[in-house]
């Protein structure tokens, strides 16, 4: 190697070293919600040059900047990878290119170029939140130091503390600023954090709820420290309730969804590679937390009306799912069996979005212009409903992106999902084993209430770190001829 080789890898080695990544990061995380609460005091301020401001005005932007500086960081980590000399090509690096390849040819080849959720700031993901998106999930493949990871799970801890805060008060009618999505609230005291929209807080506290109680179930392998225990178990609590209070079914779901998955793996785990007194210890803290959260949906029951209100709608959906003509006391209305009103109108959303593959399969209507799918139904003319979200992540990457995209895609997750147990199963360092089982949980949580949501910019940077996490960089891929 030439001296000045020697010279520049170094530096360059530094600038786009696991620590850089995790702590862009972790800025980004906490940045979100910091920058939403000064938005909405600038907002309520007298001062007429912020009078134009509204909820989520500056976040999209926040996303974007994130965006290109993670691309730059991962451009950087190559060339200095490549000036070692010692380059190694991952599967990670395999797949933030496979995904950054169909996210442009969706782009190019959109319906509608340039046009992204139709156009609503606030809403949209354009490219350079995509690239936020990845350049999050190489950072994730990157940070494999356990000290590393932790301050990563510090960046979850203070956004959950934040969140639960606002969302806490919303429950008592006490907001900062008015609610930007005021007529999708289910009722006055629902709570939707900083993101403006109670769906979109449930998907949010449904992952921050999983990095807590994971924090907590492995705090006998993550910190001596009992008071930060304690702590963590308190905002679990407090963030679960928050959860429960955004009334949102899908968040629900992947909390429940987490839960049987440490059911499952606890069970499992007793023919794994850890001793009995860890998986004692693990086990009982997980049992510590379930009353915890046994006992908040008590509390919720016999207080609130949170959960009523969503049995009743899911009598309501499960009624026009089987075509049962019913009365329900949803609305005082009369329950219709038009399938496309089941799940609050996913039935017609999701419809409309697979009507379009087929003459869309290969590159997608348009990245993120899922609007243009009920556009070309039959029939359909201009001021009838469009819906820009597909309600569900899979099915709105299959129509907007197209089928090699959404294949890419599911790979991924199946890739990181296979890793991610083998680790769990099969690790012999306590503390790397703890990190991925906690991370597992908070991919699972997000993962299976996304097949009832949608990806939003502010939301997603979350969970896509986390399948980098869930992506280790520990064989590299060889080209040599065997």
């Amino acid at each position: 190697m030439s001296d000045g080789s020697k010279e520049k890898t170094p530096v360059l080695a530094k600038i786009a070293s696991d620590k850089v990544f995790c702590y862009v990061s972790m800025a980004l995380f906490i940045l979100l919600p910091v920058v939403e609460i000064i938005t909405e005091f600038l907002k309520a301020s007298k001062i007429k040059k912020f009078r134009f401001l509204y909820p989520s005005y500056y976040q999209p932007t926040v996303v974007a900047i994130f965006g290109i500086t993670l691309t730059a960081l991962v451009l950087v980590s190559f060339i200095s990878r490549a000036v070692s000399r010692k380059f190694k090509f991952y599967v990670a690096d395999v797949f933030y290119f496979t995904l950054l390849a169909f996210m442009l040819i969706s782009m190019i080849f959109s319906v509608n170029f340039g046009v992204f959720s139709g156009g609503m700031r606030y809403y949209m993901e354009h490219p350079f939140h995509f690239l936020c998106y990845y350049g999050l999930f190489y950072a994730g493949s990157m940070i494999e130091d356990p000290k590393i990871r932790k301050r990563l799970i510090f960046a979850y801890l203070t956004v959950a503390l934040i969140e639960g805060i606002v969302a806490i008060f919303q429950t008592r009618e006490i907001e900062i600023c008015y609610c930007l999505y005021v007529n999708d609230k289910p009722c006055g005291e629902a709570a939707y954090g900083t993101l403006q929209n109670t769906n979109f807080y449930g998907t949010l506290s449904c992952l921050l709820t999983a990095a807590c109680a994971g924090f907590f179930i492995f705090s006998s392998k993550l910190t001596k420290s009992k008071i930060l225990k304690w702590l963590v178990y308190g905002l679990a609590l407090l963030v679960f309730y928050t959860l429960i209070a955004s009334e949102a079914r899908a968040a629900w779901v992947g909390f429940v969804s987490m839960i049987l998955m440490y059911i499952v793996s606890l069970i499992v785990m007793r023919k794994g590679n850890i001793d009995k007194d860890s998986l004692r210890k693990i086990t009982i803290d997980f049992l510590t937390i379930l009353i915890g959260f046994i006992c908040v949906v008590i509390i919720s029951l016999i207080f609130d009306s949170y959960i009523s209100n969503r049995v009743e709608q899911t009598v309501y959906d499960t009624n026009v799912a089987t075509g049962v003509t019913t009365e329900v006391a949803v609305g005082e209305e009369e329950a219709s069996a038009d399938i496309g009103t089941f799940g609050t109108g996913r039935g017609k959303i999701w419809r409309a979005a697979l009507s379009s593959v087929p003459n869309h399969w290969a590159t997608g209507i348009g990245l993120d212009n899922l609007a243009q799918a009920f556009r070309e139904q039959p029939g359909w003319q201009k001021g009838d409903y469009v819906q820009d979200k597909g309600h569900c992540e899979y099915i709105h990457t299959l129509a907007t992106q197209g089928v090699f995209a959404f294949i890419n895609y599911m790979a991924l997750l199946v890739y990181a999902v296979v890793n991610a147990v083998k680790t769990v199963f099969k690790e012999k360092d306590d503390v790397k084993r703890c990190f991925c089982w906690l991370f597992l949980g908070m991919f699972v949580a997000y993962a299976v209430q996304a097949l009832f949501s949608s990806s939003i910019m502010n939301v997603s940077p979350y969970y896509w770190i986390v399948i980098g996490l869930l992506t280790p960089r520990v064989k590299a891929i060889s080209f040599k001829k065997r």
